[in-house]
């Protein structure tokens, strides 16, 4: 295992160099799509092991099956990001958007930013993890404002900043952790400063109070990263911003590496607490964040930015699983940062697609989806389905079981709450979509070919955003289960 995992973490990093060696955008698409396939087949390879073999643990490296669900998201993501950006890059390239120069550089950030996503998910270290996140986010940032107008450098400086100070403030958070276990004699040595598996083993000494103390900076540091309300006020801009293969990997891969190094603070910060204070936190926080969702999901009039309000409130309803606690809610919470990762970046890819067809992300501007394209059509109408929960696709099934959760552990006000606010997604993004898809297509609207590879990654994506929904394969129900046991600090 241990060399997969170095395999893993390798490929980008080679794949990066390659991009710098060759010039031309075939070679350029030829080399990227290679390389990212490879590191997929790695990253499920790994994940196979562990879901029939087990755990790995080194000195520094982690596998465990919660470590491989987020592993699934990065090799689904990476791949299919990957082949989108092919044809999606291609003709921002032929229309003179980008030049060669910046085609180079926008796979070199892209597969840089693979590797760092996958760096926060294989290290054990909690300090590392931290490192790991404030990673993604330099490579990112280049991402967002990779146009370099004035809305993409806004976007971008906003992302940064934002970002920044609330990865000091979980900084602050895991130097409180580090203090309590010191505290506690928990640390034998460099290898187990901040090591997870360490502090978890002792988290029933640490200091109560102060473990208190660094969970609310860490829920707040980490929580802006993942776009929780009220932090999320980086993410609308630079997710409308970046190009639309980028959107996909911030909105489904970043936000769930994120969530996944709270969710391991959780564990530590549960074992000295107890369930109460954390359970709270997030129910409250989640909640909020579906709220805010709402009026800035029915007031939108850019694609991207009606995607990146829906992410927060996806966002919310992870933190509100776990914030339920029980185990199948955990459960319901992991599985539906599967399916949003997913069924997110589906819809990242068809709004681009969309865009570069008709020369604009105002939705008021797009008519006759259906007539004009009807693939497209079809599939986007089927993505939107899938991202309001509409049986029976993905989602449908985690947030069905996350508010199942809510009535069964006697929180029936919570869950009907949950419920309605739903609804007022549901009811505004449909609108939207159905006065896309439907109608007669704008008189100066010329259809042009999409590409095979995007075509591609949105067709396997739209496939398992349907079969999904109806059949869960036994090794992604194991990985599920042994990742949920975790959670609840079993496993």
């Amino acid at each position: 295992m241990l060399e997969l995992i170095l395999l893993a973490l390798a490929l980008p990093l080679v794949t990066g160099a390659a991009t710098m060696a060759v010039r031309p955008p075939v070679a350029l698409k030829s080399v990227n799509i290679f390389g990212s396939l490879l590191t997929g087949a790695v990253l499920l390879w790994i994940v196979g092991k562990v879901a029939f073999g087990g755990k790995f643990v080194s000195d520094w490296l982690y596998v465990d099956a919660l470590s491989a669900l987020l592993l699934l998201v990065v090799a689904l993501l990476s791949m299919s990001a990957t082949l989108f950006s092919a044809s999606y890059m291609e003709r921002e390239l032929n229309e003179g958007r980008i030049k060669l120069g910046a085609l180079q550089r926008y796979y070199l950030l892209l597969q840089l930013f693979i590797f760092t996503m996958i760096c926060v998910l294989v290290v054990e270290n909690l300090g590392l993890m931290w490192v790991g996140v404030e990673a993604t986010t330099l490579a990112s940032t280049l991402l967002v404002a990779f146009y370099f107008n004035r809305s993409a450098l806004e976007a971008a400086w906003k992302y940064v900043m934002v970002c920044n100070v609330g990865i000091l403030f979980a900084l602050l958070g895991t130097i409180l952790l580090y203090y309590t276990q010191v505290s506690a004699g928990g640390t034998g040595g460099e290898a187990t400063a901040l090591s997870w598996t360490a502090l978890r083993a002792i988290s029933g000494h640490l200091d109560p109070m102060m473990v208190k103390l660094a969970f609310v900076f860490i829920l707040i540091g980490y929580g802006t990263k993942i776009g929780l309300a009220p932090m999320h006020t980086w993410l609308p801009d630079a997710h409308s911003q970046a190009p639309s293969p980028i959107s996909a990997l911030l909105s489904g891969a970043l936000l769930s590496c994120a969530m996944y190094v709270l969710i391991r603070n959780l564990i530590v910060v549960q074992g000295a607490l107890g369930a109460g204070f954390t359970h709270y936190a997030l129910l409250i926080f989640g909640l909020f964040s579906v709220i805010v969702a709402i009026p800035f999901v029915l007031i939108q009039h850019d694609i991207k930015r009606l995607l990146a309000y829906s992410s927060v409130e996806h966002m919310g309803i992870v933190a509100f699983g776990l914030g339920i606690g029980t185990p199948l809610a955990l459960y319901g919470a992991l599985y539906h940062i599967l399916n949003h990762a997913v069924a997110k970046s589906a819809l990242f890819y068809l709004a681009g697609t969309i865009s570069q067809q008709y020369g604009t992300k105002q939705m008021m501007r797009i008519r006759g989806l259906f007539a004009a394209m009807p693939g497209i059509g079809a599939m986007f109408l089927i993505a939107v389905l899938a991202i309001l929960g509409t049986p029976p696709l993905n989602i449908f099934m985690s947030k069905f079981i996350i508010i199942m959760a809510a009535f069964q552990s006697g929180m029936p006000l919570l869950g009907g709450a949950l419920l309605l606010l739903l609804a007022g997604v549901f009811a505004g993004m449909m609108y939207y979509c159905t006065r896309m898809v439907f109608g007669v297509a704008p008189a100066h609207f010329v259809r042009t070919a999409v590409g095979i590879p995007a075509m591609t990654a949105i067709a396997l994506s739209v496939s398992w955003i349907i079969i999904t929904g109806l059949y869960l394969p036994f090794w992604l129900r194991q990985i599920l289960e042994q990742a949920s046991l975790i959670v609840a600090g079993r496993g």
